[in-house]
């Protein structure tokens, strides 16, 4: 693995921080009530709290001070998080840090939150930062109906990803051809459960093609029947061959290769004899006997695998198999 350079670091921690993450569950539960944390003139600033709070007071127009103090407080409010999560869960909502307009740990409970809170805080360096909000359903509920939505999108055979917004107080689908959801949720008679909203990342293009083809007759072109809900972010490269009527990524002549599962809205063409691959502009992406640089990763044919495919594989076209992300063009 790649190691991360300290601007990186400081870089990614920025961001977390700016998108206001939530922050319950995110450390280990704790046995005892959380420690008070020093004052900031008792921090003790490595050079690594320095760039990064640097890098923050650069990014947010705060001091340089105010940004160590916002950050020593990351893992007292995480300890917080997971101490009301495991001590109030049949009334915790979530936890957030807010840094506008002014800086903010928000704590959500359905019910009693400032009695709940209070216990928690006191006499922590904590207390004054804490805004309590009331919200409906607490984030246990939330954990039970995302387990749920899980269980039976499986059962589609369709690519997803799934996640608890705290500060919007519901599970999030998300999915990439939202007419295809619909249409096998309608088919399976499967209803969501409540708390769960749909989010989707991708609309296809459907069966309106906006530029011709020439169709490619007896190659195999696997592909997905909705977009994946997330890639991998391995990379093949290597040349596009076409092996017993399969398309292939090989490192040289002995080098089996790793047959490719494309995503939708990728399109065969015959172009004077040319095999080619377009991409949903029309724009051609790759070609038979060319290098080709993808993203993605290597994958198992597992029975959910196939399911998500628009047409089973032919029997030649055997593994490995490369579940494609994106088509690295050079510009």
């Amino acid at each position: 693995m790649k190691p991360v350079k300290r601007s990186d670091a400081a870089h990614i921690i920025l961001w977390l921080l700016l998108l206001a993450i939530p922050l319950a569950g995110c450390a280990a539960v704790s046995a005892s009530p959380v420690p008070p944390t020093p004052t900031a003139t008792a921090i003790v600033v490595s050079e690594a709290l320095r760039q990064d709070a640097e890098a923050m007071a650069t990014h947010m127009g705060i001091s340089v001070d105010e940004a160590i103090r916002r950050l020593s407080l990351q893992d007292p409010i995480g300890r917080l998080g997971a101490e009301l999560e495991q001590r109030e869960a049949e009334t915790f909502v979530g936890l957030w840090i807010q840094h506008e307009p002014e800086y903010r740990v928000v704590v959500a409970f359905t019910r009693d939150g400032q009695e709940t809170i209070k216990p928690y805080v006191e006499n922590t360096p904590l207390a004054g930062l804490i805004e309590v909000r009331t919200a409906r359903v607490s984030l246990a509920e939330l954990k039970a109906a995302q387990g749920e939505v899980i269980q039976l999108v499986r059962e589609l055979g369709l690519p997803f990803s799934s996640g608890i917004n705290v500060q919007q107080n519901r599970v999030e689908l998300s999915v990439s051809d939202r007419s295809l959801f619909e249409a096998s949720m309608q088919n399976s008679n499967l209803q969501l459960p409540q708390h769960v909203e749909i989010v989707v990342t991708y609309e296809p293009l459907g069966d309106e093609i906006p530029f011709a083809l020439t169709p490619v007759p007896d190659l195999a072109f696997p592909q997905l029947r909705a977009q994946s809900a997330t890639f991998m972010l391995a990379l093949l490269q290597g040349k596009l061959v076409i092996r017993e009527g399969c398309l292939r990524v090989t490192g040289g002549d002995e080098d089996a290769g790793g047959l490719v599962i494309w995503q939708p809205d990728y399109f065969l063409n015959d172009n004077d004899g040319i095999v080619e691959v377009l991409d949903r502009e029309g724009e051609v992406v790759a070609r038979v006997g060319e290098k080709v640089r993808m993203g993605g990763g290597e994958v198992p044919l597992t029975a959910e695998l196939q399911r998500q495919l628009r047409e089973p594989l032919p029997s030649q076209c055997e593994g490995p198999y490369w579940l494609m992300g994106e088509v690295v063009v050079d510009q």
